[in-house]
Formats: C-alpha cells, sequence, structure tokens
C-alpha cells in the first residue's frame, strides 16, 4: 500500500511540475501576442518607414509568430490528453467549454464593434449592436478575435480526436504528417503560382498544432538538454529564414509579402514546435531554481485569455506606439516595441485580474 501511495504522490508531482511548466509557456505565448501587435502595424508601411526599423519590425514579427500556435499546443497538451471522464462523458469537455468562449467572442465583439463606433466620431446606437451580432456569423470582427473562432472548432472536434487517438498514437502522427504536407503544398502553391487541388478540398486549420502539442506530451513532455538544444538552434534558423525571406519578397514587390508569416506555413510549424520544446525545457529547470518567478508566470498564465481579449482595445488606444513617435532607428524601434507590449500587458494584466474578482464580471475574461 505504501509504494502504491508513493506512486500516486510521484504522478501528482509529475501533474503538478507540467502544468507549471505550461503556465511559462502560456505567459510567453500572450506576451509575444502583444508584442506582435505591437510591431506588426508597421510591416503594412515598407513605402514610408525607414528600411532598419521596417527589417527591426519584421524580425519581431517573425520571432513572435509562434504565439498562437503555443496557445493551440498547450491545448492539445491538455485536452487530448486520456482521462477516465473521456470515455464516460465525451461531449462534456464541449458542453463546459463552449458557452465560455462563445460568450465572451460575443461579448468582445459587440465591445470592439461599439468602440469603432465611437472612435469614428458617433455615439454608439442599438443598429452597431444587432450589426455587430449578425457580422459575427460570417467571422472575426476585429482580427485578434480569429482566434476563438479556432478554439471553437477544436473543441468540437475534440471527442473525435480522443476517441481517434485513445489506444494507439499511429493515427495522430499520421494527422500532424498529412496536416503537414498539405500545408507544405499549400505554401509551396502560392509561392509558385501552381494549383494544389487538396488544399481546396481538404483544410484542417489550425487542429495540426493541437495534435503537435499532443504528440509533445506523449513523447518529450521533459525535453533533455540536447533536444532543447537542438529544437532552440531550429528555432533561431527559421527566424532568420523568415525574417529573411519576408524582407527579400515584400521589398522586390514594394508592399507586405505576408505568406511567410501565416501561421499554417512550414517555416511557422518548425519555429513554434521548436519553441514548445525550449519552453518545456527551461520551465522544467525554472521550477528547481525559481518558485517566485514560476508565481509569476502561473499568474499571467492565469489571466492570459483576459487579457488577449482585452489588449487590441489598450493598442488601438495608444496608436500602437506608447512613445508617440515613429521609430528612427532599429534600437529605437526595438525599444519602442517593447515599450508598448510590457505597458500594454501590465495594464491588460490588471484589468483582467479586476474583471476576474467578481463573479458579475469573471465571465468577460474566464
Amino acid at each position: 500500500m505504501a509504494t502504491v501511495e508513493s506512486s500516486g504522490v510521484e504522478r501528482g508531482a509529475v501533474a503538478r511540475t507540467r502544468m507549471a511548466s505550461l503556465d511559462v509557456v502560456r505567459a510567453f505565448a500572450i506576451f509575444l501576442v502583444v508584442m506582435l501587435h505591437s510591431a506588426s502595424p508597421v510591416m503594412y508601411q515598407i513605402t514610408s518607414t525607414p528600411e532598419v526599423v521596417w527589417n527591426m519590425h519584421n524580425l519581431i514579427d517573425s520571432a513572435a509568430r509562434i504565439c498562437v500556435p503555443l496557445f493551440f499546443m498547450v491545448s492539445g497538451y491538455l485536452l487530448l490528453a486520456p482521462t477516465p471522464t473521456n470515455d464516460t462523458e465525451p461531449f462534456r469537455d464541449v458542453r463546459k467549454r463552449l458557452p465560455k468562449l462563445l460568450v465572451p467572442l460575443i461579448t468582445w465583439g459587440v465591445i470592439y464593434r461599439l468602440e469603432i463606433a465611437y472612435v469614428n466620431g458617433r455615439w454608439p446606437t442599438l443598429n452597431d449592436v444587432f450589426f455587430a451580432l449578425r457580422d459575427m456569423t460570417q467571422g472575426a470582427l476585429v482580427y485578434h478575435l480569429w482566434f476563438l473562432y479556432g478554439l471553437a472548432a477544436i473543441y468540437l472536434l475534440l471527442p473525435l480526436l480522443r476517441r481517434l487517438f485513445k489506444d494507439t498514437d499511429r493515427p495522430a502522427i499520421y494527422f500532424f504528417g498529412l496536416w503537414l504536407v498539405l500545408l507544405t503544398g499549400r505554401f509551396l502553391s502560392a509561392l509558385t503560382g501552381w494549383g494544389f487541388p487538396l488544399a481546396t478540398y481538404l483544410n484542417f486549420a489550425s487542429a495540426g498544432y493541437l495534435v503537435a502539442g499532443h504528440l509533445v506530451r506523449r513523447y518529450s513532455p521533459s525535453p533533455s538538454p540536447s533536444l532543447a538544444a537542438i529544437a532552440f538552434a531550429a528555432y533561431v534558423f527559421m527566424v532568420v529564414v523568415t525574417t529573411w525571406m519576408t524582407g527579400l519578397y515584400s521589398k522586390g514587390a514594394g508592399t507586405y509579402i505576408e505568406i511567410f508569416h501565416v501561421y499554417a506555413t512550414p517555416n511557422v510549424v518548425i519555429m513554434s514546435v521548436s519553441a514548445f520544446l525550449v519552453l518545456l525545457y527551461a520551465a522544467n529547470k525554472l521550477e528547481l531554481s525559481s518558485p517566485t518567478l514560476m508565481r509569476f508566470f502561473a499568474g499571467i498564465s492565469a489571466c492570459s485569455f483576459g487579457i488577449y481579449l482585452v489588449h487590441v482595445l489598450f493598442l488601438e488606444f495608444v496608436s500602437y506606439n506608447i512613445l508617440g513617435r515613429p521609430a528612427t532607428s532599429a534600437v529605437d524601434a526595438m525599444f519602442g516595441i517593447s515599450m508598448t507590449a510590457i505597458s500594454t500587458l501590465a495594464t491588460c494584466f490588471v484589468a483582467t485580474w479586476l474583471l476576474r474578482l467578481t463573479p458579475f464580471t469573471r465571465w468577460l475574461a474566464p
């Protein structure tokens, strides 16, 4: 009996360690989301921005493109893990999670539509609310809310994927491999102008990242130092390639060519999976050396969804530049983006924390 109890304690400790590691991943992911959205507007101003400034924005944009894939991989790591409840109540998560997603999506969609009306110089009306509700059925009203549509699709797929991956990893490996082949074909098709008919008839969107998170949990939940080193080198290499190719194509066309920054491209997949492994390794080391810092990451992680929902309001309030002036050098651009991202993260963390204090407002930032 003592042995059984001991093993149970050990399993509990391992589970807590893994959850703490995922807190670090989520905290980094939400900061990178804010960094990305702080840097990306200048990408569309290639003809009116000094080259060195645009290059710095391009570098930061490329490095931060892992942000949303990290969130999807954390979801796959957690939600595709087998539990007794999954077998007895396969649709429990759908019933539980979808309302927590759809209510904030609808509410914040309306809030952003009302804010747009106000910024455009008129008081919002009931018509704005009606048209916001109508337009939500067609897609995201604000660019960052697309993520909630992606999550909703993933929640609907959970019962199927769990059943498919329950007994063997072969379906998961096949699913991820097929997804990678499809997005690579779609990517090469866009680059070359050749047709790729499978892209029209088969599209797994971001579900491949969900499965990637599941496979990491199965095969490398605690990456070794050598694997982490290889993953870090792969991440850095692909950031350089992504930055260079985006600059090459964009400057040649005289406009921002976004194809290398799309989440479903092979370069971003390699960056994202590599960064996930590196962050898991770093988190495991950090938990042993700095429990205080881990609590800080846990706090950011707990508020990450609320920060995601709120942060564009603050970025628009400061016109995506807290310094209020255009950058004139690469260092100036880096400083401006960093200060904008840090101030946005801090402000939105406080706002989310306040919203989560009472049950009357907690549903706005679940």
